[in-house]
């Protein structure tokens, strides 16, 4: 039974969350990630981080800024627990603008490099795609 529970719990968190890109122009996009609060909104803004490096790669660039930024936290629901608590449960957002930055632009040098970000196993990320846990 316990084993069960475990598991179960490892399913609901490694599903909590859900990233959706908007194109704004030729060069810039938004990211917008919304994860179940068991990700907390750390985890959530570092999951928006990865998945921008992701999108500008796939996009055929490196370089990148962060030119807006925003996160917000919502309770949707609550419940009863067995000891006559009440628990809350709710969604962490964070929206982020990425404009891409290419050779030439006097922002160059101040851009950050969606590989160094996503680490020396940048290919297998960008392969495996956009991540559906906070874990």
């Amino acid at each position: 039974m316990r084993s069960l529970i475990a598991v179960t719990s490892l399913l609901i968190v490694a599903g909590c969350v859900e990233t959706s890109v908007q194109p704004l122009t030729q060069s810039s996009f938004k990211i917008s990630t919304e994860a179940e609060d068991m990700c907390g909104a750390k985890g959530t803004r570092q999951i928006a981080f990865r998945e921008a490096a992701i999108e500008v790669i796939k996009r055929g660039a490196d370089r990148f800024i962060v030119v807006g930024d925003q996160s917000r936290s919502a309770i949707t629901g609550g419940m009863f627990t067995t000891y006559g608590g009440f628990d809350t449960y709710g969604t962490n957002t964070q929206d982020m603008v990425i404009q891409i930055i290419t050779k030439g632009d006097p922002r160059f040098g101040d851009a950050l490099s969606a590989r160094q970000t996503l680490g020396p196993d940048w290919q297998a990320i960008v392969a495996k795609g956009p991540s559906a846990s906070c874990l």
